[in-house]
């Protein structure tokens, strides 16, 4: 049972777990608040900036939404607003807790924030954060993975794609793998419960696509044919 729950003030509008975030300000969005309390444990880059950051002892994620390509270098953060259900922290929130519900390895939804601006608004999401995880493309350029876990990790993509769920970026970089060899999936922006089949295979190419890539660019990186076909014995092919 979700325990989600929808709340707002003026321009400002939150989707939260109760459980976990009873009552989100929009201040508890802005990392300038963590940091102020000592609260902030480390960062990652990316498109923007993903904050590591703990709250009661409950270590958390926050990422504010920044936009990609061309149109990024002038919108940096602001998206065309076609109303609450629409945005894409509720969207990323709810199908997260979709998918906890039915136990897939994906990280807990904590609570996403809208600042609705007119015709535009700018969005924040705070996530649990897997622990002692890492992802698998900072493991591979430091050591092979174990053909059994190459099967974990395409069994972990099966699970997802036999409950229908598409995921826009799957690459290396969005596959993690904990201390307990358990392999989680994390980034679901614009990511969505889809119908059909033929989209599977294009998510398995995307994947490794970005393999081949990071092949290209790391020396040594720890990836070969064999691997691939560990993972597609793990999802079912």
């Amino acid at each position: 049972m979700s325990s989600l729950i929808q709340n707002c003030q003026g321009d400002h509008h939150w989707l939260f777990d109760k459980n976990l975030l009873p009552n989100p300000t929009s201040e508890q969005f802005s990392i300038g608040y963590w940091q102020s309390r000592g609260a902030v444990r480390g960062q990652a880059k990316g498109r923007g900036t993903t904050y590591f950051i703990e709250s009661d002892g409950q270590p958390l994620v926050l990422r504010h939404y920044r936009r990609g390509g061309l149109v990024g270098k002038i919108l940096t953060d602001q998206f065309l607003y076609l109303g609450l259900q629409q945005t894409r922290p509720w969207r990323e929130v709810k199908l997260l807790d979709w998918m906890v519900q039915r136990q897939l390895p994906v990280p807990r939804p904590v609570a996403a924030h809208v600042e609705r601006r007119g015709l535009v608004y700018r969005a924040d999401i705070i996530q649990q954060q897997i622990p002692d995880a890492r992802d698998l493309h900072q493991i591979l350029c430091t050591q092979p993975l174990e053909p059994d876990l190459w099967q974990k990790v395409g069994q972990a993509i099966s699970r997802m794609h036999q409950m229908q769920v598409y995921h826009h970026d799957l690459n290396i970089h969005n596959l993690m793998l904990d201390k307990a060899e358990k392999v989680w999936l994390i980034d679901f922006d614009r990511c969505a419960v889809k119908s059909g089949q033929g989209w599977k295979q294009a998510n398995l190419e995307r994947l490794q696509r970005s393999l081949n890539k990071e092949t290209g660019r790391c020396q040594p990186y720890y990836w070969q044919p064999d691997n691939w076909r560990a993972l597609l014995m793990g999802y079912g092919i």
